[in-house]
């Protein structure tokens, strides 16, 4: 009975911080939509405020080399190495499907972003929406956020370091989409509001790939791929059909 009621307890955790991180993820999504529709006419002046002069010829290298925090070909190494440690560490393919996941996941909403909104560079100093461009929100800083905070978090979730060492990491995230911002908005490649969207749509993308971690059993994907997609499948068969099935009191 106590083995029932351990699991029982486990289930409900999981559930909360599921619900939890859902949550946290719609206020952050409605606040990026807020914020979206201030930058489309509101904040025009304040990006233009933030519209520097370009850097001195002799700062642009060393800038150069601090933009590439945010690039894919620097951080996404960075996740390999915590996502394969942690894979060691669990012996289950979960932290790799996460990974993976959650990283086409933010690729695909900031493609579909910049796209559908179509905001153009700095350089020619027009900060309109809808003219083509690919500016808005930032990639570099949705990476920032994604990818360090989920090397962090899968850090935090398969080798329980202690929460001071936590709370380290997570203020070197802080500081590295900080610098981020700085640097490129010194370098004149985004304005000051693409950097800013780019951080939200990144603290989605994460708290959202929290959510479905904390939702789905602990045991899925420690049996392989294949098994662990199967056993999404069925959860989530199960889950539809008891959404959908006629409960007793309605039949006539």
């Amino acid at each position: 009975m106590r083995r029932h009621g351990d699991e029982a307890s486990r289930h409900d955790g999981w559930m909360s911080e599921a619900a939890s991180a859902a949550a946290t993820a719609g206020f952050l999504a409605l606040v990026f939509v807020a914020f979206t529709l201030l930058a489309l006419e509101p904040l025009v002046g304040l990006d233009a405020y933030f519209n520097l002069e370009p850097p001195r010829e002799s700062w642009v290298p060393a800038l150069q080399v601090l933009d590439r925090i945010g690039q894919r070909a620097v951080c996404l190494p960075v996740l390999a190495v915590v996502v394969w440690a942690c894979y060691e560490r669990g012996q289950s393919w979960r932290p790799v499907v996460l990974a993976v996941g959650s990283v086409f996941s933010l690729n695909l909403v900031v493609l579909l972003l910049k796209i559908g909104l179509g905001r153009g560079q700095p350089a020619p100093a027009d900060p309109s929406f809808f003219a083509g461009g690919m500016a808005y929100p930032s990639g570099h800083t949705a990476n920032i956020v994604l990818v360090y905070g989920l090397a962090v978090y899968l850090l935090g979730r398969y080798f329980g370091i202690r929460r001071a060492t936590r709370l380290w990491l997570w203020a070197v995230v802080g500081c590295l989409s900080l610098l981020m911002v700085v640097v490129s908005v010194t370098l004149n490649w985004h304005w000051f509001a693409d950097l800013i969207a780019g951080l939200l749509v990144g603290a989605v993308v994460l708290e959202l790939t929290v959510s479905v971690n904390a939702a789905v059993p602990r045991h899925v994907f420690e049996d392989g791929l294949v098994s662990g997609f199967a056993q999404v499948r069925d959860a989530v068969v199960r889950r539809w059909n008891g959404l959908h099935r006629p409960r007793s009191g309605n039949v006539v």
